[in-house]
C-alpha cells in the first residue's frame, strides 16, 4: 500500500511537490487545475523534473468541473477536449494513470443512451491515452443512487476502463458502505483508490474519525480493500488544516497493519 495527497492547486505547485516530500507521501495525485497546475501555462516537462528530484510517484485527476454532462454538444466538446489534454500532461508527467469523475449525461437522454455516450466518449480517452501509455480510471461521484448499476453497464461495455474507487464517495448517503460491493463488481478493474471522512450527508473530506456520527469505519474499510488483495496507492483527500491529513494518514498506516 502506498499513501498519497493531492497537490492544492491555489498554492504554487513546485512548492506542493516539497511538501508532498517532505511529509512522507509516496507520489503526488496531481490535481489539474488552475491556478497552480492549469493546462494551458504549466511546465509540465519541469514538473517532473521536480516530482522525480523529489523521489515522488505521480498519477493525474482531471479536473472535476469539467460538464461532459452538459446538455450543449459544444461544451461537451470543449470538456472532452480538456480531459485529452489531462491525459498529455499525464503522459509527459510519465504518470501511468489519469482519472476522470463520473457526471452522469445529458438529463435528456435515456440511461441506454447515456451509456452509449459514456462509451463512445471514453473509448475516446482510452484510445488517447493508450498510444501515450496512460490508462483511465472512473472515479464514483457522491450521488449513490443508482450509481452502481449505472457503473456496471459502463463498465461492460469499456473493458479497458480502470475504476478510481472513492471511500468517502461511497459513505454518502447510503445504508451501508458501498466498498464491498464496488469490489465485488469491479475488484479487477480497481486501480486507485481515495479515502476521507464525511457524516454520511455530504462529500465533507473530512480528517479520519472527526465526525462524531455517521463517519466511515477504516478499520472495515481497509479489510475490505486487503481481503480483494488490493496493494495500491490511496489518497488521503482531506482538506483543510493539513495537519489532519498527516494525522490522517498516519492513522491509515497504523490501522493498514492490523487490517487483516
Amino acid at each position: 500500500m502506498h499513501l498519497g495527497v493531492m497537490n492544492d492547486p491555489r498554492r504554487p505547485l513546485l512548492e506542493e511537490i516539497e511538501w508532498i516530500a517532505a511529509n512522507g507521501f509516496d507520489y503526488i495525485d496531481l490535481t489539474l487545475e488552475p491556478p497552480g497546475a492549469a493546462l494551458e501555462n504549466t511546465e509540465w516537462r519541469s514538473i517532473r523534473s521536480a516530482i522525480e528530484q523529489a523521489g515522488l510517484g505521480v498519477i493525474c485527476h482531471a479536473a472535476p468541473y469539467l460538464p461532459i454532462e452538459s446538455p450543449s454538444p459544444l461544451v461537451r466538446q470543449a470538456a472532452l477536449d480538456e480531459l485529452r489534454r489531462s491525459i498529455d500532461a499525464a503522459h509527459i508527467l510519465g504518470a501511468p494513470l489519469c482519472t476522470i469523475h463520473f457526471r452522469g449525461w445529458p438529463a435528456h437522454l435515456t440511461d441506454a443512451a447515456g451509456y452509449d455516450y459514456y462509451r463512445q466518449m471514453v473509448e475516446i480517452l482510452l484510445r488517447h491515452g493508450a498510444g501515450r501509455d496512460v490508462a483511465i480510471a472512473l472515479e464514483n461521484s457522491a450521488e449513490n443512487h443508482h450509481q452502481l448499476k449505472y457503473f456496471r453497464e459502463i463498465f461492460h461495455r469499456l473493458p479497458e476502463l480502470k475504476l478510481l474507487f472513492d471511500i468517502g464517495h461511497g459513505n454518502i448517503k447510503t445504508a451501508k458502505s458501498m466498498t464491498r460491493d464496488y469490489l465485488f463488481a469491479f475488484s479487477d478493474r480497481l486501480a486507485h483508490v481515495h479515502i476521507s471522512d464525511n457524516g454520511g450527508q455530504a462529500d465533507d473530506h473530512l480528517p479520519i474519525g472527526a465526525p462524531a456520527r455517521g463517519g466511515i469505519d477504516l478499520a472495515h474499510e481497509l479489510r475490505g480493500l486487503r481481503s480483494f488483495s488490493y496493494e495500491g496507492g490511496i489518497t488521503v483527500e482531506v482538506f483543510g488544516d493539513r495537519r489532519w491529513l498527516v494525522a490522517s494518514a498516519e492513522l491509515i498506516r497504523e490501522v493498514w497493519e492490523v487490517a487483516s
